[in-house]
C-alpha cells in the first residue's frame, strides 16, 4: 500500500517507460519512509521487472556515504579534515607542489582544484590553488580514500558496511560487487537506448561504486534527515554552505567562472539553501540518480534509473513530493521533459 499522495507518481513512473526502462524510487514524509517503489524492467537487454530489491549503480551518490564516515573518523580524532593528506597517506599528485596543500575538507567540499574525471584535456593536476574556488573533482576522493584507509587499516568497503550498511539495515547495499547481486541488478542504456556494460568493481570506489537500492539509500537519508550519526557540531557543519558553487560545476579550465545561482555546497552534500534542501546526483554511463531532501520539513525522494534520462524525472516528481523552485535542477541542465528514445 502507498499513501494516497504517492499515486500521482506512482502514475508518473508509468508513464515514462518508454524513455526509461526501469526505475527505484523511495519517498519520505515527516522523516518516515512511506513509499517504496519500483516499475519497469531491469534493462533495454533484460525484460526482468524491476522490484524494490533490485540492485542499481549509485554514481556519485556514493560520495554523501563517505563523506559521513569521514566526518566520523574526524570525530574520533583519526582523520584531521585541515591537514595535508599528503601528511597522511603520502603523495597522490605527481610533480605539483600545490597538491601538497590539499587536505579532506577540499576534498569534501569540491575546492581540491583536482579535476572531476581524468582525460588527456584534463590531466590529474592542480589547477587552482587548493582551497580558491568550487569545481566539483571526483577525482580527489581515491586520495581522501587512501587516507581513511591509512589511518583506519581498513577497506572503505569494511568501513561502510561497519559504520553504515549494517547499522542501517542496508542489506542490497556494497560499494563492490558482491554475487548475490547477480540475481536481480540493474543494466543500464545511454539516451538512444543503446545498452551499456554491467560495471562489476571488484574493489570500492569512494566517487562512485555503490550499489543499492532506493530501500536502503532512503535509510541513509532518514539517518541524515534525524540527526544521528555524528556529533551535533559536526552533523551541523555537514549540512552548512561551506563555499558557493559556480555555473560549470565541473570547470577546473575556466580561469573566473561564475558562482551559481542558489547552489552551495557543504561537507559532502550539495545545498539549496533558500529551500533548507540538501541534494546530490549520481551519473555514470547508463545510470542517473538523484536524491534531494528538504531539512525542514524532512520530505525526501531519492530515485534510481538505469537510463541516461533519469534525472528528468525530477521534473516530474520534485513538485509533487518537494513544491516549490530548485536550483539544483536548473543547475544540473535537467531537461524538462523525458520522451521516448
Amino acid at each position: 500500500m502507498h499513501p494516497p499522495d504517492a499515486q500521482p507518481i506512482l502514475d508518473l513512473l508509468a508513464g515514462v517507460r518508454g524513455a526509461i526502462p526501469g526505475v527505484s524510487l523511495a519517498i519520505l514524509r515527516a522523516g518516515e519512509i512511506t513509499t517504496i517503489h519500483a516499475v519497469g524492467s531491469r534493462g533495454s537487454d533484460d525484460a526482468a521487472p524491476v522490484d524494490v530489491s533490485t540492485v542499481f549503480e549509485a554514481a556519485s551518490l556514493t560520495k554523501p556515504l563517505v563523506s559521513l564516515i569521514a566526518l566520523q573518523l574526524a570525530e574520533e580524532g583519526r582523520l584531521d579534515l585541515t591537514a595535508p593528506l599528503e601528511s597522511l597517506c603520502g603523495p597522490y599528485v605527481p610533480d605539483d607542489p600545490r597538491a601538497a596543500a590539499i587536505t579532506a575538507a577540499h576534498v569534501l567540499t569540491h575546492t581540491s582544484g583536482l579535476p572531476n574525471i581524468v582525460t588527456k584535456e584534463t590531466p590529474l593536476r592542480t589547477y587552482f590553488v587548493p582551497g580558491a574556488r568550487f569545481s566539483y573533482g571526483s577525482s580527489a576522493f581515491a586520495w581522501l580514500q587512501r587516507a581513511m584507509e591509512k589511518v583506519t587499516g581498513q577497506s572503505l568497503e569494511n568501513l561502510a558496511r561497519e559504520r553504515v550498511f549494517d547499522r542501517l539495515g542496508m542489506a542490497d547495499s556494497s560499494l563492490q560487487w558482491q554475487e548475490r547481486f547477480e540475481a536481480n541488478h540493474a543494466r543500464g542504456q545511454e539516451m538512444d537506448g543503446t545498452p551499456v556494460p554491467k560495471r562489476r568493481p571488484v574493489a570500492p570506489s569512494a566517487s562512485w561504486s555503490l550499489h543499492t537500492t532506493a530501500r536502503d539509500y532512503a535509510r541513509f537519508v532518514q539517518l541524515v534527515l534525524r540527526a544521528q550519526g555524528l556529533g551535533s557540531d559536526m552533523h551541523a557543519r555537514w549540512l552548512a554552505p561551506a563555499v558557493r558553487a559556480t555555473r560549470g560545476i565541473d570547470d577546473v579550465l575556466d580561469p573566473s567562472p561564475a558562482e551559481a545561482d542558489g547552489i552551495a555546497w557543504g561537507l559532502g552534500w550539495g545545498l539549496e539553501p533558500s529551500q533548507d534542501c540538501l541534494f546530490h546526483w549520481g551519473h555514470i554511463p547508463g545510470f542517473r540518480a538523484f536524491v534531494i531532501a528538504n531539512r525542514r520539513t524532512k520530505d525526501a525522494v531519492v530515485w534510481f534509473a538505469n537510463s541516461a534520462r533519469g534525472l528528468r524525472l525530477g521534473r516530474l516528481v520534485l513538485p509533487a513530493i518537494l513544491p516549490g523552485p530548485h536550483a539544483s535542477m536548473e543547475w544540473l541542465q535537467v531537461g524538462r521533459t523525458v520522451q521516448g528514445p
